[in-house]
């Protein structure tokens, strides 16, 4: 699951969320498709599940690089390598 916000004017903030894919992962960043794509060097977070379905761990992410993928006319996703920055702390 993610949470992107675009800034789309001087007072105006548009969000956007949804689900993604992790295709890989390494010590340093993933591989996320994702149906929408973000803005080079946006920061946001990524919520992955753990072991059970109510726990979750948040990553924060930096998008390096965005590729287009089309399939016919029945629409767009994209391929996006972040890096990881770092995981907040959790609290018990």
């Amino acid at each position: 699951m993610f949470q992107l916000a675009q800034v789309a004017g001087y007072e105006i903030v548009e969000f956007s969320d949804g689900h993604a894919l992790s295709l890989n992962t390494s010590p340093g960043g993933f591989l996320l498709l994702m149906p929408q794509p973000p803005e080079r060097r946006q920061v946001f977070e990524v919520h992955t599940p753990l072991s059970t379905e109510e726990e979750r761990r948040v990553k924060l992410v930096e998008a390096c690089w965005t590729r287009e993928l089309t399939f016919g006319i029945v629409g767009k996703v994209y391929l996006v390598g972040v890096r990881s920055l770092f995981e907040p702390a959790r609290f018990n």
